[in-house]
């Protein structure tokens, strides 16, 4: 019996060695992600995919998954964080419709390690987290995810790292191959048809020592978005006018207080983006001789996303008329006065209850991306003996992000006021239309312009021993090294509140009646129009310097030393800056084990981190109320530099065991200590000020942040049917600490001194344990009856539950941990010939909480989210064939509440997405 499941075993090691062709990551002697060279699995075809993935997570001691290309420049998705939400615990997050974020196991973005060819990429984000938008899934050949850690893998994922690898020339076959993919893409909102590319072209020479691959893709993408928001639900003292919208003659003797929970605002908004990206990679090869292999490779990603955004939005003051609430102390309606009622009672303006009426406001929001990234790297591999392994890698990394951060703000003042209701769907009833372009006036104005730098330079020196010790099978040992630098300025102008309380008419010119898109599709009480503007017309009419003794300090802004360029002009002599430098050193040493039946592998690493954080920005000196609205006029002084140094160590040890129970089922335990460094983002020394009377906030960076820690433990059952077919099932448990999240503290401030201030940034909070279970399994038709031949489903569910000890003092909070869906499951049916390919997938999450809130604000939380999506292929020759896929096939909304659904926050209309295609294979 032992010696039919030795032979079998290596029987299946040989097979795993020709389909993934001395992948690096096979671990008949040491398991690496590949820093060097990465053999491309050449397969074609969804099965060939499936066994591909399949045998790379055989051989592996720990628990892995993978995802592979069908074919040079046929991954399964075109995105890749769309593929890797197929993969058992993976979930994903998307910006306007398509996959950014990964979450792995629970835990979010910031807690995933993603490599690219075995190398950490600078993030477009300021911070760790990975943007999976700026790459073209035609350049990749496999991601691998790594649920359990090993010794070899860099520190920094809790939840999983993720190893992405593009094509290598010298895997493939002799001589040149080309692959051109051409298609259009559709988008169901928009309407709007946009054309993709990409090329890929690979040649080695016949004595395969020599080879060149290189990649181009342009994709193209005009996307629109139908949103109803309102920003949050905040515990206030609320003042209760006890009347209606047609009362007059109130005084303060009509008035209650009460302690309730309120909607912060409520309003819809239509985004139009429009979102190009190229990328290009090329990798050259070259083996000096059998013992030496070297690989060159860069990679260039150019995301260029514009943004429009348009909103209409009123703003709730905690002094409202004729409030309803529940048995809860939630407010459920209330009517917003317009100028009418105001007028009809000065009693409640004399007593300084109602001062002013509320008001409609347009909004435009600034949220266009420029992201550059450039990352090159070179690898050399030594086989000093027949036990002696070499590598050396060095590489860099550099992106660099510039956008505008706008919040333009026009308003109308309605003399009739306006009536909302708040449930699951909330509505408003406008007491005056919102689309007279003749009845607007001036408010706030936000003008920023930012842009982050992120610089990384690594290199990492790895040997390898292999022995033949009864059991101990040999070593793995390395050091490494990375400088890493987070650069953020800002350069803004003092505009917030110059012309800010509806004092000042504008001329009807300036706006344009414009449809709204309902994102509800029926229901929701959504006008047909509202107005759009162009905010930098906008900030150029109130700049003019006869509109300065309107502003509410003419004084102050005709300042020609303060304000050389106008009110609405930004400064760029006084820019905001702050930056995060960060040294990584570190070591590991890896044994491996084998026996009868038996294979795993332990291992010990170290980490020393130095970091410093330093800034330099303007110290507000004092804030005082705007004599036109409830917002604070700011005096800032001059600018101050600051600086921050922290470190800190650790000792990672690993252990992975792997049983044969048969020659078809494994039994596999991880336990590791593992840890992820607080985002380079979030360390900044600088602070932010914001708010109205009533609610003053505050934020920024956090330079005393420790990492979060965690020690695992997991189990694995796997039972290998074929070499496509199996079933499995895990469980896990993380024991976290530190653990890293936003939250919020009210405190005292003395530039506002008779204010709580909501302060809201990243802190290290509660400690806890997060627990699931996974089950998966994929299984191929075609020896159960001849009518299903060609048909099969993989599918796969993952559970997950935590326990979080928090405080609770600062208020209410119900809360898991940030990115955590209790349960989620995916299942595809696909369905394959010679000429034919069709596949169909449904992703579910459970809801998940996006941020904990803190003080008077709740949390904010998304609601269960399902997708369906499809994908056809028809092949006309063997080297040409079309193909179809479709995104969000139904239509899905994304739904945001606060501690349950009544708590109305977002609904998130994004549409469908077609791409119709060619493929072309020379």
């Amino acid at each position: 019996m032992i010696k039919n499941r030795i032979s079998k075993t290596v029987l299946a090691t040989v097979i795993a060695e020709l389909c993934v062709a001395g992948y690096a990551g096979a671990q008949t002697t040491t398991a690496q992600p590949a820093g060097g060279e990465v053999q491309q699995v050449v397969v074609s075809g969804i099965r060939a995919s499936l066994s591909s993935s399949l045998m790379t997570k055989r051989l592996q001691d720990g628990v892995v998954d993978a995802v592979s290309a069908e074919d040079a420049g046929k991954f399964p998705d075109t995105n890749i964080a769309e593929s890797l939400q197929r993969v058992t615990g993976v979930q994903i997050q998307r910006n306007n419709g398509e996959g950014r974020y990964i979450s792995v196991r629970g835990l979010g973005p910031e807690f995933n390690n993603v490599l690219i060819n075995g190398r950490t990429m600078t993030s477009d984000t300021g911070g760790r987290e990975f943007s999976f938008d700026v790459l073209s899934s035609d350049l990749i050949s496999k991601a691998i995810v790594y649920k359990t850690s090993q010794a070899f893998l860099p520190e920094g994922g809790i939840g999983s790292t993720v190893d992405i690898q593009t094509a290598r020339p010298l895997s493939g076959k002799v001589g040149s191959s080309t692959v051109v993919n051409v298609s259009d893409s559709w988008d169901s909102n928009s309407r709007k048809n946009t054309p993709n590319l990409s090329a890929l072209y690979s040649y080695a020479n016949a004595e395969k020592n020599f080879g060149v691959s290189g990649s181009l893709s342009y994709t193209d993408r005009a996307s629109r978005q139908y949103k109803a928001l309102n920003d949050a639900w905040n515990l206030l003292d609320v003042k209760t006018i006890n009347g209606n919208l047609n009362s007059k003659g109130l005084t303060a003797a009509d008035v209650t207080t009460k302690k309730l929970l309120m909607p912060q605002s409520y309003g819809f908004q239509n985004e139009d983006e429009s979102r190009k990206r190229l990328v290009a990679n090329t990798t050259v090869q070259y083996n000096p001789s059998r013992d030496w292999k070297i690989t060159a490779d860069a990679l260039y990603s150019r995301l260029n996303q514009r943004n429009k955004v348009i909103a209409i939005s009123d703003w709730m003051n905690p002094t409202q008329l004729n409030v309803k609430t529940d048995a809860n102390g939630q407010v459920t309606g209330f009517d917003r006065p317009g100028s009418n009622f105001v007028a009809n009672n000065p009693g409640l303006a004399a007593a300084g209850i109602l001062t002013e009426a509320n008001s409609n406001d347009m909004i435009v929001k600034g949220g266009d991306r420029l992201s550059t990234t450039l990352a090159y790297g070179l690898n050399s591999k030594w086989n000093l003996s027949p036990d002696w392994k070499l590598e050396a890698d060095l590489s860099s990394s550099r992106t660099a992000i510039g956008y505008p951060d706008l919040w333009i703000v026009a308003g109308m003042v309605p003399k009739n006021g306006d009536v909302l209701t708040f449930g699951s769907t909330p509505t408003v009833t406008f007491g005056d239309g919102i689309a007279d372009p003749s009845a607007v006036r001036a408010h706030a104005v936000g003008n920023t312009i930012a842009s982050n730098h992120d610089d990384l330079h690594e290199g990492r020196l790895n040997a390898s021993w292999s022995t033949d010790m009864g059991w101990f099978k040999g070593l793995q040992m390395g050091t490494a090294y990375s400088q890493r630098k987070v650069e953020h300025i800002q350069w803004s102008s003092d505009s917030w509140n110059a012309f800010s309380g509806y004092h000042v008419s504008l001329p009807s010119s300036l706006f344009t009646v414009t449809p709204l898109g309902n994102p509800f599709g029926s229901g929701g009480g959504v006008p047909a129009n509202f107005l759009s503007f162009d905010p930098y017309d906008y900030m150029a009419y109130l700049n003019q310097p006869s509109l300065i003794p309107q502003s509410n300090d003419p004084a102050h802004y005709a300042d020609k030393s303060v304000f050389p360029n106008g009110p609405m002009a930004i400064d760029y002599t006084k820019p905001s800056l702050w930056a995060v430098r960060e040294k990584v050193a570190n070591a590991f040493v890896q044994s491996r084990w084998e026996g009868e039946g038996w294979s795993g592998d332990l291992g010990l690493r170290y980490m020393h981190v130095k970091s410093q954080s330093s800034g330099t920005s303007r110290i507000l000196l004092s804030a005082v109320q705007s004599p036109n609205d409830t917002t604070y006029i700011q005096n800032w002084g001059p600018m101050q530099t600051n600086s921050v140094d922290n470190s800190y160590n650790a000792w990672l040890p690993s252990a992975n065991l792997k049983f044969d129970l048969t020659s078809d089922m494994l039994l596999r335990f991880g336990a590791s200590k593992t840890l992820t460094r607080p985002t380079l983002n979030q360390m900044g020394v600088s602070n932010s000020y914001g708010g109205r009377t009533g609610y003053v906030t505050s934020g920024g960076g956090n330079p005393y942040l420790k990492p979060m820690r965690s020690n695992n433990f997991d189990v694995s059952y796997e039972w290998y049917l074929s070499k496509t077919n199996y079933v499995s099932a895990a469980l896990f448990t993380k024991k976290v600490s530190d653990f890293l999240e936003t939250s919020l503290q009210d405190t005292k401030l003395p530039q506002y001194p008779n204010e709580i201030v909501h302060d809201t940034r990243v802190r290290n909070g509660q400690k806890g344990t997060i627990k699931g279970a996974e089950l998966a399994g994929q299984f191929a038709f075609d020896k159960i009856h001849p009518l299903l031949e060609g048909f099969g489903v993989t599918a796969n569910y993952t559970y997950v539950d935590a326990e979080a000890n928090r405080d609770t003092s600062e208020g209410p909070v119900a809360c898991g941990y940030p990115g955590l869906s209790r349960q989620s499951y995916n299942a595809s049916l696909f369905f394959e010939n010679s000429k034919f390919q069709a596949r169909a997938s449904y992703n579910w999450r459970n809801h998940f909480s996006i941020d904990c809130g803190g003080g008077s604000t709740l949390p904010r939380n998304r609601a269960a989210y399902g997708q369906t999506d499809a994908s056809l292929r028809y092949n006309l020759t063997q080297q040409l064939s079309l193909y179809l896929d479709a995104i969000n096939l139904t239509n899905a909304k994304v739904h945001e509440y606060a501690n349950n659904d009544s708590q109305f926050l977002t609904l998130e209309n994004d549409g469908r997405r077609i791409n119709l295609g060619l493929r072309m294979q020379f």
